[in-house]
């Protein structure tokens, strides 16, 4: 098997000469959030999803995911000018397929906005007031209007994803996309003297310890969820295929831990083999719908 090959936007976009794609069977255009990025500042254990890929032969990948710890959402990502540029400008290519890493960051800041003044279809989480009753387990923490303002938003975006892919040279190519592994809420941030993400939410709104993980993983798997039924609708999303990450078993985190736990590195970032984990097998998926639609 071989590694995937990470090329830069810049190394693509150069004035000075055309890139040479030849040595590659098949290249793909990436863009995501930090799955995609980097995922801590400590380099020596530095890796990302695509890092950790590999195919039958030596494919590429021209990566706009930016590196660093800010959290991107699925908009912003999508139209990153460089992204659009590579996609469907006058200066585009042809890819074999994009490679998109959304809608983890977005869940994201979903839990992380404040309730004081934002009403309960405007947030993912509720209020300790505004729980629902105990026999409906971590649902009674989530509301379910915010939730379908965010399975829209989800889909909005998606269409536009759609849109801009059928709107050039690249009209159908397949779009891969995966779900989030299931992660820990912990105050294991991924740069040390900032904060984590999932847990300082989870604490911000009187969810009782115990019940944090279940409730990250209810809201996980509805994601997860929403990703493959967007995926089953190929008359309004066609060629989209989704890579259910869920279903990988993965060494989880200790709640209690504030560093490398598991597979994970930090809060909502994996080590090098907990992505290796996912990456081989979605690899491998990638290439079958590949073999199938679009032999070399």
């Amino acid at each position: 098997m071989n590694p995937l090959v990470v090329i830069t936007p810049a190394q693509v976009l150069s004035p000075s000469e055309l890139y040479d794609f030849n040595p590659y069977p098949r290249k793909f255009l990436a863009e995501g959030d930090s799955w995609f990025s980097i995922g801590t500042l400590n380099f020596a254990k530095q890796s990302n999803l695509l890092y950790e890929m590999e195919f039958s032969s030596t494919y590429a990948a021209v990566n706009c995911g930016s590196p660093g710890e800010s959290l991107s959402r699925l908009v912003e990502r999508t139209r990153d000018p460089n992204f659009m540029r590579l996609l469907a400008s006058r200066e585009a290519w042809r890819w074999d397929g994009l490679l998109i890493s959304g809608g983890g960051n977005d869940l994201i800041f979903g839990l992380s906005t404040k309730h004081i003044g934002t009403p309960p279809n405007q947030r993912l989480l509720l209020t300790q007031p505004e729980w629902g009753d105990a026999s409906l387990g971590c649902d009674r923490y989530i509301s379910e209007d915010g939730w379908a303002a965010f399975a829209g938003y989800i889909r909005a975006n998606l269409d536009d994803l759609v849109k801009l892919r059928d709107s050039g040279i690249n009209q159908g190519v397949p779009i891969f996309m995966h779900t989030y592994a299931y992660m820990t809420p912990r105050f294991a941030p991924a740069v040390r003297g900032t904060k984590a993400w999932i847990a300082p939410a989870m604490q911000d709104y009187g969810i009782p310890a115990g019940d944090w993980t279940a409730t990250s993983h209810n809201l996980q798997g509805r994601l997860a969820d929403l990703l493959l039924s967007c995926a089953g609708d190929q008359r309004r999303y066609p060629n989209l295929h989704v890579f259910d990450t869920t279903t990988v078993p993965l060494l989880p985190a200790s709640p209690n831990s504030t560093g490398e736990s598991g597979d994970w590195m930090n809060e909502t970032h994996l080590t090098w083999r907990g992505y290796e984990k996912l990456a081989l097998p979605w690899a491998r998926g990638i290439e079958a719908v590949l073999q199938r639609v679009a032999p070399i």
